[in-house]
């Protein structure tokens, strides 16, 4: 796709000037559609510079007979086309624009996306788009709707890049290494892991039933509580232990365990001042096994 935009060649070391000059001198500035941009001449000459102008832009500059004012033609690939509106032209029209893919969970270098049904012929495209737009990320992956029984962390599958989930997220100046295919994890909880552990005074004893790799009980250790920090999965049990190693956090204020909640409860020894239960489908459940 070829379009002519409107552009003015000015001498590069006049380019800050003449900038200056467009904003200042043109009262409707605000409303533009296409603000001023920098842009290199095609005849690459470097003493040269480009500045592409909104077809409605005024040119306040009388005097500046260096300026000259020309259309220049510029190719547009898939490059010069966002991540949103390539999706949108894989869609078909029978698909709303509320339902094109916009956003995604990022997880170090992992895309996480929720994919609707009516996405699924597409996938792998969209994967692909969200892989090329985004330098950053190195795998892109789709949850399924299936959900591990026991451990509570959802399968997923593979739509574009590396096949590697073994990722690092920093979340309040705290380094979380994880498996994310082996083990829940939400980056978009960020703020309420920030509120919760905010909420609970300094030298608490703390009891974080079903911890994961610590996104509770890291910040509370750190903050000089005394936690108690457990979670059925082997794996968010690996990492939690990693995790309170790759962040310093003393042993003095956190012990890590690797079993059932209610058995955990059960065996408890020792005055608890707060309880954290972050399984929202069924922490009720565990209510019966605390007696007094």
């Amino acid at each position: 796709l070829i379009i002519s935009v409107r552009a003015i060649e000015v001498p590069a070391k006049k380019c800050t000037e003449i900038m200056q000059l467009l904003h200042k001198g043109n009262s409707q500035f605000s409303q533009l559609q296409h603000k001023p941009r920098l842009v290199q001449p095609c005849d690459d000459d470097s003493s040269q510079k480009l500045i592409l102008i909104d077809k409605n832009q005024s040119l306040p500059i009388a005097g500046h007979d260096y300026i000259c004012e020309r259309t220049l033609d510029i190719k547009l690939t898939y490059r010069n086309w966002s991540a949103s509106q390539i999706i949108r032209a894989i869609l078909p029209p029978s698909i709303d624009d509320t339902e094109v893919v916009s956003g995604f969970e990022i997880v170090g270098h992992i895309a996480h996306l929720n994919l609707k049904e009516c996405h699924a012929p597409y996938k792998f495209l969209i994967g692909q788009v969200i892989l090329d737009k985004n330098p950053s990320i190195k795998t892109v992956v789709n949850k399924l709707n299936t959900i591990h029984a026991e451990y509570r962390y959802f399968d997923m599958e593979l739509l574009a890049g590396e096949e590697n989930f073994i990722t690092t997220a920093i979340e309040h100046k705290l380094k979380f290494n994880m498996d994310f295919s082996k083990l829940y994890w939400n980056s978009r909880l960020g703020t309420e892991h920030k509120r919760v552990s905010d909420l609970i005074p300094t030298g608490s004893t703390v009891l974080d039933m079903f911890c994961g790799i610590g996104p509770f009980a890291l910040p509370l250790a750190r903050k000089r509580c005394h936690v108690h920090a457990n979670d059925l999965n082997p794996e968010s049990y690996k990492y939690l232990l990693e995790n309170v190693k790759i962040n310093k956090i003393s042993s003095e204020f956190i012990t890590c365990y690797n079993q059932d909640g209610r058995e955990l409860i059960e065996n408890f020894a020792g005055p608890i001042d707060y309880v954290l239960m972050n399984l929202p489908a069924s922490a009720y459940e565990f209510v019966d096994v605390f007696i007094g």
